[in-house]
């Protein structure tokens, strides 16, 4: 019994590492996913870490992404596909925010999904956007862009929801189908157009009636006669220019434009080409 114990008091620590390792695991999640290798092994790992503090910090998943090839998509695209199809996302609404270095489109690209559209509007979304491009992604230090956008978004998630935010549904322009009347309008004004410019250019090359330059009696007739200005009548009129109201009740400072991803959820989001 007393050997028993023994082996178990000496075991003890193997099983708390052990015990120990596995929430380490399981709690650093895998956010950084560098497929167009744009990160050294040491550059990658900073990167985790701190994407994995701030997804800690703020219960939300924070992931980068790099590409070579964005398979035919836009930007916008990708980077909404990788968060929705890749399990990303905390909680009911999928609380998460992704940002992807689009090397095939030449993109950077910031996609914000359940409370992050809240925290991220437009103009904070632009304003990252604006530290990554300063901090060295036109230069190639995709290192030092990626930390940009991970210290902008810690900002403003320390900021927190911006009293006047709102989300506004991204405005959709319907191409317009083409009707009879349409093509019957088009090819009667083309025929006005086409026969107008065929009738005007042919007036314009008609020979003009030529007289004789050298008839001097009616190229001699001059009649010099002097003329003057006089002001009769002035008036001023003075009017108040009154300033431009405010006709939105809601500031454009707090707007997130939210769209539809292919897998139906919601997204915010902001890109830049480079």
């Amino acid at each position: 019994m007393v050997r028993s114990i023994r082996k178990l008091f000496l075991l003890f620590p193997l099983i708390l590492m052990f015990i120990f390792n596995t929430i380490n695991v399981y709690a650093n999640k895998n956010l950084v996913f560098d497929d167009a290798g744009l990160f050294t092994q040491e550059e990658r790992l900073a990167l985790e870490e701190e994407a994995n503090n701030l997804s800690s910090e703020y219960n939300m998943d924070i992931v980068i992404v790099t590409t070579n090839d964005a398979a035919g998509k836009t930007s916008r695209e990708y980077a909404d596909d990788f968060f929705d199809y890749g399990g990303f996302g905390v909680g009911p609404d999928y609380d998460g925010i992704l940002f992807l270095i689009d090397m095939d489109n030449r993109e950077a690209y910031i996609s914000t999904s359940g409370i992050a559209i809240r925290y991220l509007t437009d103009l904070r979304l632009d304003k990252i956007l604006d530290r990554v491009f300063d901090e060295g992604l036109l230069d190639g230090d995709y290192y030092g862009a990626a930390m940009g956008f991970l210290k902008g978004t810690r900002t403003y998630l320390e900021a927190g929801i911006p009293s006047d935010q709102y989300n506004e549904p991204e405005k959709v322009v319907k191409p317009k189908k083409i009707t009879v009347i349409d093509v019957i309008i088009g090819l009667v004004g083309g025929l006005i157009a086409s026969g107008s410019f065929y009738f005007g250019t042919k007036a314009r090359y008609k020979t003009p009636r030529t007289y004789n330059q050298y008839f001097y009696k009616n190229n001699s007739i001059v009649n010099l006669s002097p003329t003057t200005d006089r002001l009769i009548y002035s008036h001023v009129t003075h009017r108040v220019i009154p300033k431009p109201s405010n006709t939105s009740s809601r500031s454009n400072s707090g707007r997130s434009t939210v769209h539809r991803s292919s897998s139906g959820r919601t997204h915010g989001g902001r890109g830049r080409k480079f």
